[in-house]
C-alpha cells in the first residue's frame, strides 16, 4: 500500500510504504532492451489513485513492430502493439501515456487469462467424456493429440 504524499514516480523523493515511514526514493527498474531494440517511451512506475511503483513500462520498436516491455514484481512481459499506438501514444503527456499503457497491459493479462480458463474447460469436459485421443507420429518422436467432437447421436 503506497501512503506517498502526493502522486510519485519512481526516481523521486516522497515515496513511503507506510504512513510513518520517512519519505524515500522508489527505486527505477526497467525491463531490459534487446539487440537492435530502439526506446520509444519509458515510463517508470508510480501512485495518483491507484498504487503502480511496482510496474515500469516501456514501448520499444523491435522488427518494425512497436512492443510493450512491463517489469513487475514477478518479472517481465512483452507484449506486441498495433502499428498505430505509437502515434497514439505520441499525444499524450507521461502521466496520461502511463494509465493507458497500465490499461493496456491490464487488458491484455485479463484476456489471456480468460483465454487459458476457456481452453482449460473444454480440455476438462472432453476428458470427462473420454474424447481425447493420441496417436505417435510415425518416423517421428512425437504425439498428435486432439480432441473427438461431441456426439450428436447418444448411443
Amino acid at each position: 500500500m503506497c501512503c506517498c504524499a502526493k502522486p510519485t514516480i519512481n526516481g523521486e523523493p516522497g515515496y513511503r510504504w507506510q504512513p510513518t515511514d520517512t519519505p524515500g526514493i522508489h527505486p527505477v527498474n526497467p525491463p531490459a532492451l534487446k539487440d537492435n531494440e530502439s526506446l520509444l517511451y519509458d515510463e517508470p512506475g508510480r501512485c495518483g489513485g491507484l498504487d503502480c511503483h511496482s510496474h515500469h513500462f516501456r514501448v520499444t520498436k523491435w522488427n518494425a513492430s512497436p512492443w510493450l516491455l512491463v517489469r513487475h514484481g514477478a518479472g517481465e512481459e512483452r507484449i506486441r502493439l498495433p502499428h498505430m499506438a505509437s502515434a497514439a501514444l505520441a499525444v499524450l503527456d507521461s502521466t496520461s501515456r502511463y494509465w493507458v499503457l497500465h490499461a493496456i497491459y491490464s487488458t491484455h493479462n485479463e484476456a489471456e487469462r480468460s483465454a487459458r480458463e476457456r481452453e482449460a474447460s473444454v480440455w476438462r469436459k472432453a476428458a470427462v467424456e473420454r474424447r481425447i485421443r493420441t496417436r505417435k507420429q510415425r518416423g517421428r518422436n512425437s504425439v498428435k493429440v486432439w480432441i473427438e467432437p461431441a456426439n450428436s447421436h447418444p448411443v
